[in-house]
């Protein structure tokens, strides 16, 4: 046992090291302030270059258009021709389940610490093939993940801590104290779900607490659906 615990916190220490310490590559941090340069693919068909971001607790895009302007990320423009596309901004309610959908240079919407967006950048040469986020974190920002409803009532796009202290979704799962899939002794219990979405090839990824898992990937926001009851945590972290 003493072995393992080990082994897990030597996974996890080098996963901070690669947030705080690659310069030029992923990640950098000074005094707690990070600067990520997030791979961001154009969105082509279906969910292909739908980009699920974690963005710092602290920065300054507080809005749509404020992301599109200072991560260079293109905004809708009909003059000077020829036109160009904007950048879709998405936001999801998770009381209400409903998705607030901002086009940079045409529409915004405000954008909620602690939790992910959804990036959808057109087709054309103009988007970049990464952006550059800066920011910090909030040790004391407190989220609730609502009890699942209908629809997307629950779900919650949980923007992961740069510097958070999970390697994979069974360590969010603890952390966050979300439910356990259980199924013996009766009665069974369903557990929470945490799901990642491959902007590349288009492809959801689920796990189920208690049952599976998969590893988290720097940068990217995750969704919890969690079946059983409401969660109020503050995320944790290095």
């Amino acid at each position: 046992m003493m072995k393992l615990r080990s082994s897990r916190l030597t996974v996890a220490v080098l996963a901070v090291a690669a947030v705080i310490l690659v310069a030029g590559g992923i990640a950098t941090a000074s005094n707690m302030g990070f600067k990520l340069n997030k791979v961001i693919v154009k969105h082509t068909t279906g969910q292909i270059g739908n980009n699920w971001v974690a963005l710092p607790y602290h920065s300054p895009y507080n809005t749509a258009q404020v992301l599109c302007d200072q991560t260079g990320l293109p905004s809708q423009r009909t003059l000077p021709p020829p036109p160009q596309a904007g950048t879709q901004v998405t936001s999801l309610d998770p009381v209400s389940g409903t998705f607030s959908t901002a086009v940079c240079g045409s529409s915004n919407i405000n954008l909620t610490p602690g939790r992910g967006v959804q990036i959808a950048p057109p087709n054309i040469a103009a988007t970049p093939a990464s952006i550059i986020l800066v920011g910090s974190h909030n040790p004391t920002l407190s989220l609730t993940i609502p009890k699942a409803g209908a629809g997307q009532i629950g779900n919650f796009w949980f923007s992961v801590p740069y510097h958070t202290t999970a390697v994979s979704t069974a360590d969010l799962c603890t952390s966050i104290g979300l439910s356990l899939q259980k199924l013996f002794p009766p009665p069974p219990v369903a557990g929470a779900t945490l799901t990642a979405l491959n902007p590349t090839l288009g492809t959801f990824s689920t796990a189920t607490c208690g049952a599976s898992t998969f590893n988290l990937t720097l940068g990217d926001m995750i969704q919890i659906r969690e079946p059983n009851k409401s969660v109020t945590f503050i995320p944790a972290h290095f």
